[in-house]
């Protein structure tokens, strides 16, 4: 991940703006300047700590249309071609003249502009169009964060389809500004009456929606622990072979056989 700051700006406490409104500014001002360069902002995260902001910024390159031609083929979650460290490096260079242009934070801050990694931030509708069929990671107003299949998107809202008896699923929350309608390809409304442990289709109105990540189908701290006791079971057997080695290779301790001559 490339990090780009700039020094951080010397500003007055007080009358600091919400968190979620910071963002919306800091997001419509990025949002255009960038997509004018080829970028797709994919979401600001704005954390507070140390008596400074930290503004982290995640981008990528604007996904191609598929060809009108091949509808039949073209898939809404076609792959992208990846951002570059050159790329990100100066969409940093972009986004940090225009927030010390714009003079937003009162406080001291510095930014880091990212490209999305595994579990890529989700924001607009066609991003969430993008992600049908895999795992999301939704943290919804309240509290509330749901985990589970996207399963359909539609103008106001989107479809999830949550693990029976997990997943911090909250329908009532989450359904609160459900709009008429269903979204494409998706059933409507939650299932009621369903045995524990069986997968339900929870509504989630777009409004509910604070922070949206992709949530890759594997466990990340199973590989790290996976790898971490593949380097411990090389070393060993690194130093047994060394030990094994430094036996060979030492010398006898060969005492002296010959009495020489018998004295008479």
């Amino acid at each position: 991940m490339a990090d780009g700051r700039r020094p951080a700006a010397e500003g007055t406490p007080g009358g600091r703006p919400e968190p979620g409104a910071q963002r919306a500014r800091v997001l419509a001002l990025l949002e255009p300047e960038l997509a004018a360069d080829g970028f797709d902002l994919l979401d600001v995260r704005i954390f507070q700590g140390g008596g400074r902001f930290q503004v982290r910024i995640y981008v990528d390159l604007i996904a191609e249309e598929p060809a009108a031609a091949d509808d039949d083929a073209a898939d809404a979650d076609a792959p992208l071609t990846g951002i570059s460290l050159d790329e990100v490096a100066r969409a940093s260079r972009t986004a940090g003249m225009l927030l010390e242009e714009a003079d937003l934070f009162a406080d001291r801050y510095v930014i880091e502009v990212s490209s999305p990694g595994i579990r890529r931030p989700l924001r607009t509708a066609d991003h969430f169009r993008r992600a049908v069929g895999q795992r999301v990671d939704l943290k919804l107003r309240g509290r509330i964060r749901l985990r589970g299949v996207l399963q359909g998107v539609g103008a106001d809202a989107l479809d999830l389809t949550v693990p029976g008896g997990g997943g911090g699923a909250a329908p009532t929350a989450a359904s609160s500004e459900t709009p008429t309608g269903s979204p494409t390809g998706t059933p409507t409304g939650t299932p009621t009456g369903t045995p524990t442990g069986t997968p339900t289709t929870t509504r989630v109105a777009f409004g509910q929606i604070l922070e949206a990540n992709l949530d890759p189908d594997f466990d990340v701290q199973a590989i790290i622990n996976a790898d971490r006791r593949e380097r411990k079971e090389t070393k060993r057997q690194e130093r047994a072979a060394k030990k094994t080695g430094r036996k060979k290779s030492r010398p006898r301790d060969k005492r002296k056989t010959d009495a020489g001559p018998a004295e008479g």
